[in-house]
């Protein structure tokens, strides 16, 4: 909670929200329930304030007293941190940016029908004086009606009366209602009135209260009883009448007894009603005489008081068939769209207590507080409290400050709280959020349970509810209610007198805090959500709650969801009209989680104006950076897909804005400013329009190179949007070329992340103008064709002159040079189609495959035509057998498609076939592969096509027919294996033949062919053969690696996820402090790792001291295992904390080894171009979330996660060490070296290139290069290593020389110091810790090793040795080094040049074998050393006399 950290005090001073909640609020608040008095507030929350700071001053000594403890664990933390710092574990290296596809369900939290009752029908069967005959009644009993007595007033006044008064006190809860009394009424009269209803309010909710006191109970019929005119008799109205003339939807209430048969018989239609409705709908023509008699036999009878039940059965005997025909539409569900509430169960009466109305059941709907208080007094201890002084509580219900309204305040929590608590969700939703009025009704019958149940009464409602009247929240409501009571004879014996508030909200927002404090989403929900809700209403407790909310939310999705299903979206839209500056943080927040879930919410943001609040938050520079940042994100969504949002942000000027904030010095600040200008501008051309003018465009690619590779993804996404809509427009059509060569600096990018947004971006720049880029690979296609024929041409004269085929020179290939001309390739689009044909060969998939799919869509455009409209026949008139197709100097970079005749005319693609050989003049089947399918950019301004060994940005051109026995028939027929005119494909067919039996015939079948050719996933070495048939031990990489060969990506333009999994950050807690549950698997995994290290690392200082004191005689050989692909061990390295070794061949293959026990974990394919090797492997993360770094010669450096197994194996990310230069399996960049510094996160990396040789520093935070650092020398880097913790690091090279480097200093003067002593080539070199980490020690092929002060220009110390090094190693603990050879000889020792021990080869039964040492390491802390021989044996060996193993954790 460090970043976001809100404060609890209360919001004081600070103007209240008018009009804060509408109609559409159904808590049960008037529209004016937010206002509050401001003096009040700040009265009682003084003495709160005072208590605070007095707590504050007392416990100010003990913090002090531990501060000194806490500095100390900080310290020892951060030592450790330190050392442990953990690399590539950002978000964006999980996932390379890719947005989780099971994203969390949003619950249906908002209706879809927001209903509203709108007629009201109360109907009161009274006959005042009368007393119905099947209901014998105690005397005393109970004679209120609506709180009037009707034996007051004579009958027709009393009962007026009491028909107004209750209309009055449905008018509180639904005042917009209309309302019709129906008073003692006729059939003719009810049922005028229910049509009439229904018929005004069409397809909103009618209310029927009915009251049957003064008639009999409802038959066992489903009949309810009414009067005739003269009311010498009572007439029975059928239930499936009232149900056919109120229609759907419905609501209606039975205050009689036995009720509960109303109930029963009513769902009995209802469902009889539902299922003739469903048959009429299946069968409209079915007759009307069978539906009659499908229905006749549940028709209901009907009977009058004296059983003369024939007098009436025309009236009331229903044609239920004809009317369910008639009233299809109407009707459709009565069971689902009807809801019903009964005073008590069927076989029950109502109550006749004297001191509660008689119509118990309407008070505690209608009037519920004083129903409630009443009820509550009967059964309380209290005394002095009379009847008619719970009538004059002081207030009103709708103020909150009078002791009336927080007792209905409160009360609407607790009920609101129990129906939270008890109901599913979708029964909350429906009965307590969709209708106002039904929300206060059902609100109020949870207290007419729980008060009529101790009358023996069982109310009863449909849909039926748990029960409740038991839950504890009542008990609540009963401490409140007597707080308020107990004050009653003081407030109304002194109207001046203070009313003390009630502490509830109080109370439930602390237990609220302690729920926050241990729950959890496996827990139970917090019981006090609801009341929170009810809390925001208040303006002394609003910050507290905005701020607990907050806390929740932050909880996860899951949080958001049940908040917005309680009912807190109406409430925060609210509370945005607010000028409030103390809720301005909380608010935001609490917004940036609620469309982090649900981005629906747009559109009732801009409705409400709300997006002009956080354009005001945006728009203020000292609002602390977290804030502007979750506004923007904010923004972005109201813009996202919303023209009305795009509209308004535009108009509210949004843009300028985002623009000034593009340098703030936060990294999330500018990347959420870019992501929202995105939006905003996404499809929608007025914004483009104002984006150009304000420049944007030229703004943001300065961000290309910005430190954060979330930003430049941001800015490279931001481009692409602004890119299309310029039809017609020259100025946009400039721009948008311009912007897409600009993007070409995006290719040297470290981090896969941009290089994938990068693709998409020149996706909508080739689909803009797509016309313009077929041509250019028409083009190029058919420079490829020209070349392939010329070539082929050329081997063919040299097989029959009996020479070497050899590559073509400058002078001799006078026709290549013809074929550059000042066509299309040579244009601003050639130009970006060759960049994405770079992009190709991408060493990671997500990138590549995308590229390939942008060269796939264009290139099926043409194949067809351009193979037939250039009459190959001609141009493929030669005689003779081509046996191979190479070509060594070739222009464009573009791989061919190889298409393999053999069968009939059947098109199909070769795999790719894993290789480790390759060498030779001519290309054979095992290196026919994408090693060269670079393109040469400098050729697009520069027609030179001279092709030297190595040539910047992949000059190296890909043979584009690699076939063997080709023959080529004079006759007419076509040469079969030529590549496709889409030459940019990037395939490279192996064994393809030159069919002579086939004919120009066989190009018809392409149509139909070529589009079931795919592009590989391979390319940059990633193929699927090589990756599961080539690994050590027949193991192979994970299914979810391996790419497939069909494309995912055919739409015109690829899309980019790169913003929702932006928005995932919002969805992730951002409350919480950094540090873990320390309960949790992972932290106590953590805690145990971090203990275990700190016991090897003390106990490797022990045996370091023991080997100082007393030196081993001999290093025993402990373990012993051999690679099975025959390969020399090229590699070795230890992990420091487990048993674990990596080994690497000299090729491709990496395997994981437990060296205790001598078994193979797993092993993999490093996935390097075929015929280049790994030349360098490191560790990264020592200390937790290990990986391994590879850089192999053909220039890419790859980062490998979950070595451990197949299952997690996955490349975490891959770069091109100097992407501006290109290389292939043939001519790999000389030694590729790398060394890693863990503490800064720095790779330094060097190899033979072109150019001047150099050493080039990657900042992997940033994910960029920071620095190239001359060498000064013609030889090249054979070793490095660096300073631990320190700024220098050395490198060894192939003359001899040692130079010191400081990559503090400017790159020309970073050599400070340079070695000249060793004359041969540089074997190995290290800085060990031992030393203090600033001696250098050096070794060359001679053996001589050289200890070198980085102060002086000469050596120290020198060890010379006899023999003629292969290897060398210096424990960076311990004073030991160790020489190998290829004389099968091991020579270990001290720094003073004193032998410890050998280890040679010897004969015999016992004696040891070990081959031409290749590789030499030792382990990081134990006196361990591993051996790698030529014979792929790898040997481990033990020099600590304590003990025969690595300690066991």
């Amino acid at each position: 909670m460090d970043k976001y950290n809100f404060s609890n005090t209360n919001l004081a001073n600070s103007n209240s929200l008018q009009n804060s909640i509408n109609s559409n609020n159904v808590n049960g608040v008037s529209s004016n329930s937010m206002n509050s008095n401001n003096n009040n507030n700040n009265n009682n929350n003084n003495s709160n304030n005072n208590n605070g700071n007095n707590n504050n001053n007392n416990s100010s000594n003990n913090n002090d007293g531990n501060k000194n403890n806490e500095r100390h664990q900080n310290k020892k933390k951060e030592k450790f941190n330190n050392k442990s710092k953990a690399f590539f574990t950002e978000e964006r290296h999980r996932d390379n940016a890719t947005p989780d596809l099971q994203k969390t369900k949003i619950a249906k939290w908002r209706m879809r029908e927001r209903m509203k009752t709108v007629s009201v029908a109360l109907v009161l069967c009274l006959n005042i004086g009368v007393d119905p005959p099947d209901v014998i009644k105690t005397y005393p009993c109970a004679r209120m009606e609506c709180w009037i007595d009707p034996a007051s007033q004579p009958p027709q006044k009393s009962l007026d009366l009491i028909g107004k008064t209750l209309q009055a006190q449905y008018e509180k809860w639904q005042s917009k209602a209309r309302y019709k009394q129906c008073l003692d009424p006729t059939v003719e009269e009810v049922k005028k009135l229910c049509l009439s209803l229904r018929r005004n309010a069409k397809e909103e909710r009618v209310l029927f209260h009915y009251n049957g006191h003064g008639v009999p109970k409802p038959t066992t019929n489903g009949e309810i009883w009414v009067f005739n005119r003269n009311f010498t008799q009572y007439i029975p109205l059928s239930i499936y009448e009232l149900q056919t003339w109120m229609g759907t939807p419905s609501i209606y209430v039975f205050d009689c007894s036995a009720a509960g048969l109303i109930i029963n018989w009513f769902n009995q239609f209802a469902e009889q009603r539902d299922k003739e409705l469903e048959r009429f709908n299946n069968n409209s023509q079915q007759p009307q005489s069978q539906s009659q008699q499908q229905g006749g036999s549940n028709t209901p009878q009907n009977v009058n008081s004296n059983n003369n039940s024939s007098n009436n059965s025309n009236t009331n005997s229903p044609n239920m068939s004809s009317n369910s025909a008639n009233n299809a539409q109407s009707a459709q569900s009565h069971q689902r769209d009807c809801i019903l509430l009964a005073a008590c169960s069927a076989n029950e009466i109502l109550p006749m207590n004297p001191d509660f109305p008689a119509d118990m059941f309407t008070a505690c709907l209608t009037t519920p507080i004083r129903i409630a208080l009443r009820w509550f007094c009967s059964h309380s201890i209290l005394t002095g409290i009379t009847p008619d002084m719970l009538d004059r509580i002081p207030g009103n219900l709708s103020s909150r400050r009078t002791p009336l309204g927080e007792l209905n305040w409160i009360f609407t929590a607790v009920t609101d709280t129990i129906a939270w608590n008890v109901l599913p969700r979708h029964l909350f939703q429906k009965l307590f959020r969709q209708d106002l009025l039904v929300a206060s009704l059902f609100r109020n019958y949870l207290l007419a349970e729980r008060i009529m149940r101790s009358a023996n009464c069982t109310p009863i409602s449909c849909p039926r509810l748990p029960p409740t009247y038991q839950h504890p929240m009542w008990q609540a409501w009963d401490l409140a209610a007597d707080l308020v009571i107990s004050q009653l004879p003081t407030l109304l014996a002194d109207p001046n007198a203070e009313f003390k508030s009630s502490p509830f909200f109080s109370e439930q927002l602390t237990a609220f805090e302690v729920w926050l404090e241990f729950g959890s989403e496996q827990k139970e929900p917090p019981a006090q959500l609801p009341i929170v809700l009810q809390v925001l209403l208040s303006q002394a407790h609003r910050l507290r709650a905005l701020v607990l909310l907050g806390k929740f939310l932050d909880l996860g999705p899951w949080a958001v969801n049940l908040a917005l299903c309680v009912g807190i979206f109406p409430y925060v839209l609210k509370l945005l009209q607010s000028p409030a500056g103390d809720l301005r943080h909380i608010l935001v927040f609490i917004w940036a989680k609620i469309l982090a879930l649900d981005k629906s919410c747009q559109l009732d943001l801009v409705k409400e104006n709300g997006h002009a609040y956080f354009i005001s938050v945006l728009s203020s520079p000292s609002i602390p950076a977290d804030q502007r940042t979750m506004s923007a994100f904010v923004l972005s969504t109201i813009c996202n897909n919303c023209r009305p949002g795009q509209n308004a942000c535009l108009i509210g000027n949004l843009l300028p804005i985002c623009l000034s904030q593009l340098s703030d010095p936060d990294p999330m600040v500018r990347r959420w400013m870019i992501l929202c200008m995105a939006k905003m501008w996404e499809n929608f051309e007025e914004a483009k329009w104002a984006a150009i003018k304000e420049c944007a465009h030229e703004k943001l690619c300065l961000l290309l190179t910005d430190v954060c590779p979330e930003v430049r993804a941001s800015a490279v996404v931001a481009l692409g949007e602004l890119i299309g809509g310029a039809e017609g427009s020259e100025q946009r059509t400039n721009i948008e070329l311009n912007l897409a060569l600009t993007l070409a600096v995006i290719t040297a990018d470290c981090s896969p992340m941009v290089r994938k947004e990068l693709v998409i971006a020149l996706s909508r720049i080739v689909s803009s103008y797509e016309g313009n880029f077929i041509s250019v690979a028409q083009e190029i296609a058919h420079e490829e064709r020209q070349r392939a024929i010329f070539e082929a041409k050329r081997l063919e004269e040299l097989r029959k002159s009996k020479k070497r085929p050899i590559s073509k020179g400058p002078d001799t290939d006078l026709s290549n040079s013809d074929l550059y001309s000042n066509g299309p390739q040579s244009s601003v689009y050639g130009c970006i189609w060759k960049i994405i044909l770079n992009l190709c060969t991408d060493p990671f998939d997500q990138v590549a495959n995308r590229a390939q799919s942008i060269v796939k869509r264009i290139s099926s455009k043409f194949a067809l035509e351009e193979l037939v409209s250039h009459n190959l026949i001609n141009r493929t008139n030669f005689n003779g057998n081509v046996n191979q197709y190479y070509l060594n100097n070739s222009s464009g970079g573009i791989g061919g498609v190889g298409l393999n005749n053999s069968n009939g005319g059947n098109f199909n693609v070769n795999s790719l076939n894993n290789s480790n050989g390759g060498g030779g003049g001519g290309l054979n089947s095992s290196t026919s592969s994408i090693r060269n399918t670079i393109v040469n950019i400098s050729r697009i301004t520069n027609r030179d096509p001279r092709s030297p060994a190595k040539t910047k940005l992949g000059a190296q051109r890909s043979p584009i027919l690699t076939s063997s026995n080709s023959q080529v028939n004079n006759s007419g027929n076509m040469v079969n294996n030529l590549n496709n005119s889409n030459s940019s494909n990037g395939f490279y067919s192996n064994n393809s033949n030159l069919n002579s039996s086939a004919n120009i015939g066989g190009v018809g079948n392409l149509s139909n062919t070529f589009s079931s050719i795919s592009l590989s996933g391979s390319l940059g070495g990633n193929s699927r053969s090589r990756m599961s048939s080539s690994t050590p031990g027949n193991q192979s990489l994970p299914n979810d690696f391996l790419i497939s060969d069909m494309m995912p990506f055919e739409e015109d333009e690829l899309y980019s996820d790169y913003y929702e999994w932006s928005c995932n950050y919002f969805s992730k807690p951002m409350m919480q402090s950094i540090g873990e549950d320390s309960e949790s698997f992972e932290s106590v995994e953590k805690k145990w790792k971090r203990i275990r290290n700190e016991g090897i690392i003390q106990e490797s200082k022990e045996s370091v001291q023991t080997i100082i004191n007393n030196p081993p005689k001999t290093f025993s050989q402990m373990s012993i295992f051999a690679e099975n692909n025959g390969q020399p061990i090229s590699h070795l390295q230890f992990h420091p904390f487990e048993n674990v070794l990596i080994v690497s061949d000299g090729l491709e293959n990496i395997s994981i080894w437990n060296y205790d026990e001598g078994q193979r974990i797993n092993a993999f394919n490093n996935c390097n171009m075929p015929g280049t090797k790994i030349t360098t492997m490191r560790l990264v993360n020592d200390y937790e979330s290990s990986m391994i770094i590879t850089a192999a010669d053909d220039g890419v450096v790859r980062l490998w996660r979950g070595y451990e197994s197949n299952e997690t194996l996955k490349m975490v990310s891959s770069w091109r060490a100097f992407p501006e230069f290109a290389t292939t399996g043939n001519e790999p960049i000389g030694r590729l070296v790398l060394d890693w510094k863990g503490d800064s996160g720095l790779v330094m990396v060097s190899g033979e290139t072109p150019d001047c040789p150099k050493i080039r520093i990657w900042d992997i935070e940033r994910e960029l290069g920071i620095q190239d650092i001359l060498i000064g020398t013609e030889s090249v880097v054979t070793c490095m290593t660096n300073e631990k913790r320190g700024p220098l690091f050395a490198a060894g090279f192939s003359d001899g020389l040692v130079k010191l480097f400081d990559q503090r200093v400017q790159s020309k003067y970073s050599c400070v110091s340079t070695l000249t002593e060793h004359k041969s080539y540089i074997v190995n070199i290290s800085m060990p810790g031992s030393l203090g980490g600033k001696t250098v020690v050096s070794s060359s092929s001679t053996g001589e090793i050289k200890f070198w002060q980085h102060t002086y220009e000469c050596s120290s110390n020198t060890i010379l040795n006899n023999d003629v090094i292969s290897s060398f190693t210096v424990h960076d603990n311990a004073p030991l080094i160790a020489t190998g050879s290829q004389n099968q000889r091991i020579k270990i020792m001290n720094f003073t040049g004193e032998e410890v021990c050998t280890i040679r080869y010897h004969d015999g039964f016992l004696g040891q074998r070990i081959g031409p040492v290749s590789c030499l390491a030792f382990h990081p802390y134990n006196i361990l050393m591993g051996a790698g021989a030529t014979d792929s044996i790898v040997s481990i060996y033990n020099g600590d006399s304590n003990k025969n193993k690595t300690v066991d954790w």
